[in-house]
């Protein structure tokens, strides 16, 4: 099974916001990391058949999927930004109006949707209507949705915005079992939800796609740019100013350890630390900031 994007582009009057874009996506997690801009949303509603592109091909093992429509559509899942839902609309109502959108057999609708709603947490409140809910149980409502067709490709655009720690971990785990036989291609600002369990990263920059790799290749392109030190409180506001810091840490007695970036150390006592996947992303993009985990 491959889904593949060839020489994919999207223009949009005088902005070009996917540009030439290749990708062979095969089963596993696939991170797409970018900032505010890049066309990570477009490029996705575009693999989602929702947007034609300007130019360029999206094949399923080697058909056009415009070309297969309906037959593409049952195999997909789609959780966009933002998911529209009537607001009279109980959980439970709605998950089986898109069932029956998406042609899920009868027979199999109620069993599906109690297993999403328990897999989900979402058991208790399934007859309260949806516009009542919490942000984040909006947001698992959605990722029940795109996954009432059990698809084989899923698509899915900040599915952890608004989730707590605790959701966010139990979605990792739902979603790299989930994966197995599966393509899931997930946008994502918080980095640290898919480090752990993307099969490959592909970065993508001003509607480029700039590498693709897993997380280990990745982040070699930051190895020794990566330093931790401790420093006195007093100095914070200089370094601060003079710094890259990714992370600050109150040791106590008036001493702050930060992690920064740099191309060499900034001060003599400062220790090379093994790179991960969000300080590659601030390397490549210093304007963004790293929603970590409970913020």
């Amino acid at each position: 099974m491959k889904l593949t994007t060839t020489n994919l582009r999207k223009q949009f009057k005088d902005k070009t916001a996917v540009d030439d874009v290749c990708l062979n996506l095969t089963p596993g997690v696939w991170g797409l990391l970018g900032a505010n801009g890049a066309g990570k949303t477009t490029l996705m509603r575009m693999i989602a058949d929702i947007l034609n592109p300007t130019s360029g091909k999206i094949l399923y093992d080697g058909k056009d999927i415009h070309a297969m429509g309906e037959a593409y559509r049952n195999l997909f899942g789609f959780l966009p930004q933002d998911f529209g839902f009537f607001q009279d609309f109980t959980v439970k109502d709605y998950l089986e109006y898109v069932a029956a959108l998406k042609d899920v057999p009868a027979r199999e609708t109620r069993k599906k949707i109690d297993s999403l709603l328990h897999t989900l947490t979402l058991t208790d409140v399934k007859n309260k209507k949806i516009i009542k809910l919490s942000g984040g149980m909006k947001r698992r409502v959605g990722i029940a949705q795109a996954m009432l067709n059990d698809p084989k490709i899923l698509i899915m655009d900040e599915p952890t915005a608004g989730l707590d720690p605790g959701e966010r971990v139990r979605f990792r785990n739902f979603i790299s079992e989930f994966s197995h036989d599966r393509i899931v291609l997930i946008s994502t600002h918080i980095v640290s939800d898919i480090e752990y369990i993307a099969t490959q990263n592909a970065i993508m920059k001003a509607g480029k796609i700039l590498d693709v790799g897993t997380t280990d290749e990745l982040v070699k392109q930051v190895t020794g740019k990566v330093w931790t030190c401790v420093v006195s409180t007093e100095k914070m506001p200089m370094y601060e100013m003079q710094f890259r810091i990714i992370n600050q840490r109150s040791e106590g007695n008036n001493q702050v350890s930060i992690r920064y970036l740099a191309d060499e150390a900034k001060t003599s006592d400062s220790v090379m630390a093994p790179p991960r996947l969000e300080d590659l992303y601030l390397w490549l993009f210093p304007q963004e900031e790293i929603r970590e985990e409970g913020k």
